[in-house]
């Protein structure tokens, strides 16, 4: 399934001779697994297969199959493209060697495109001899989208230069059948997907990738229970999203979840409920948080538990939101840094800083000697331990003063862990999030129009450009 193997069935050899009963397996790409974990690849389609191996040392160059049109033309094609593929390296190694000289790297610059045609013809070639066959199918996903030339106009300028792009797009699923079970059982569908999922393919931003999302899921049989293109392809894209290191792609995962997961738009057959709600819940944390989105309301008190402020009422060009522990390690080195940018830089460029502090129980001391010894003069607010005890007991008087966002934020911000950084326009908009102390300096430089200011804490330090917090 995909990139992975998985146990399909087992045999015993017998002198030398192994045999299975393909009429149970469905069609698709299999592997023999013999000790010494070492495998070969082999197809099942619906014909007799029949082949044997002369040195073990050497199973897909000694490899002969006497039966099977399809794992003929699959072991031919393996040899075709372990040549090609030699070649290429042997040509890239000279195009990349510093010491080549111009003349070395333009031959094999035009020697890697002519091994990069003599592949594409050889797979087209492979492929009109057997579009009927497995193989067939499995070469036309290996196949690159033909790259054509943007129009151009009677001076030779450029006229679309959207145009390559879109065509790529447009064309880099031509001819595949996604109604067609038996590519999730080869990792080239995989492949194919993740290459198209990536900035190898669509451009990353997420509205792109949501609607290709749709356009290629729109072709698969939605009410069809067990579509296992349709499940691969959904659980692929949202898993992916859902774990993407880069800003903003959560909004990916939503959408996946909102369209093929939650209530009416539920078409994931193969999810328990229990994990379907999980899911479901997970989509509605993350929606809270999006970029572009109106950031949830955030009243809290200061350290004297009297004054209640509202980050909303900040007359602030930006606002950074700080949710942070003062017995986080990772806060420790982050919160100073984060004082020193703001006298240095953002208060005079009307940057305002929302720090929500743990400060319940034992921590309520701690937050408030760490405020004082750090000489913090942000606005410096949190939950705090007379505030959550009465919140325990009865929030409604609460109410008053407060929203259940405000005090639930560790929930609504989904602060699992710190320190988290958000920075939020005047219209308290989400703009950026999840940021280190690196980025944060950097991004407000340039908002602010001091793009070329010295960085204070650049980005190339380690410690100041980490983005995985410590989990406390």
């Amino acid at each position: 399934l995909g990139p992975k193997l998985y146990y399909a069935d087992t045999t015993v050899a017998k002198n030398g001779v192994v045999s299975f009963d393909g009429s149970k397996h469905p069609r698709g790409l299999y592997a023999i697994v013999i000790p010494g974990v070492q495998y070969f690849e082999f197809i099942i389609d619906k014909e007799d297969v029949e082949m044997s191996i002369g040195n073990m040392q050497d199973m897909i160059g000694s490899m002969k199959v006497n039966k099977s049109i399809n794992n003929k033309v699959f072991y031919d094609y393996i040899l075709f493209m372990t040549d090609k593929k030699k070649k290429s390296s042997e040509y890239s190694k000279v195009y990349n060697d510093s010491t080549s000289s111009k003349t070395q790297k333009d031959k094999a610059l035009e020697n890697l495109k002519s091994v990069g045609k003599e592949i594409l013809a050889g797979q087209k070639k492979i492929y009109t001899a057997n579009k009927d066959k497995f193989i067939g199918t499995m070469i036309l996903m290996s196949q690159e989208t033909e790259y054509v030339d943007p129009p151009k106009d009677e001076n030779g300028v450029i006229t679309d230069s959207n145009f390559v792009y879109n065509h790529y797009i447009k064309h880099f699923w031509d001819g595949i059948d996604f109604k067609d079970d038996a590519i999730v059982r080869t990792p080239v569908f995989h492949n194919k997907l993740d290459k198209f999922f990536s900035q190898q393919g669509i451009i990353q931003i997420p509205d792109s990738i949501t609607a290709q999302a749709k356009i290629i899921l729109d072709q698969m049989e939605y009410g069809s229970v067990d579509n296992q293109v349709f499940q691969y392809t959904v659980h692929h894209i949202t898993q992916k999203y859902e774990a993407s290191k880069i800003m903003g792609m959560d909004r990916v995962f939503v959408y996946m979840a909102d369209n093929y997961y939650c209530g009416e738009n539920n078409h994931a057959w193969w999810m328990s409920k229990e994990n379907t709600d999980k899911l479901c819940k997970r989509a509605d944390k993350i929606r809270k948080t999006m970029i572009g989105e109106p950031a949830p309301l955030l009243i809290l008190p200061d350290t004297t538990e009297q004054n209640w402020i509202n980050a909303y009422t900040l007359p602030a060009e930006f606002t950074v939101l700080y949710f942070w522990d003062p017995d986080c390690g990772h806060c420790k080195k982050t919160t100073p840094k984060l004082q020193v940018l703001y006298d240095k830089k953002f208060k005079e460029r009307n940057i305002e800083i929302y720090a929500v502090g743990k400060a319940t129980g034992d921590d309520f001391e701690k937050w408030k000697a760490y405020i004082k010894k750090n000489e913090l003069t942000f606005i410096n607010v949190g939950l705090t331990r007379n505030v959550y005890n009465q919140a325990m007991e009865d929030p409604r008087p609460l109410l008053q003063k407060t929203t259940l966002e405000s005090l639930n934020y560790t929930d609504t911000y989904d602060i699992y862990s710190t320190p988290r950084i958000f920075i939020l326009d005047k219209d308290k908009k989400i703009l950026f999030k999840q940021l280190s102390i690196g980025q944060l300096e950097e991004i407000l430089d340039n908002l602010t129009g001091h793009k070329s200011d010295v960085k204070l804490y650049p980005k190339e330090d380690p410690e100041n450009g980490a983005t995985d917090p410590d989990d406390h």
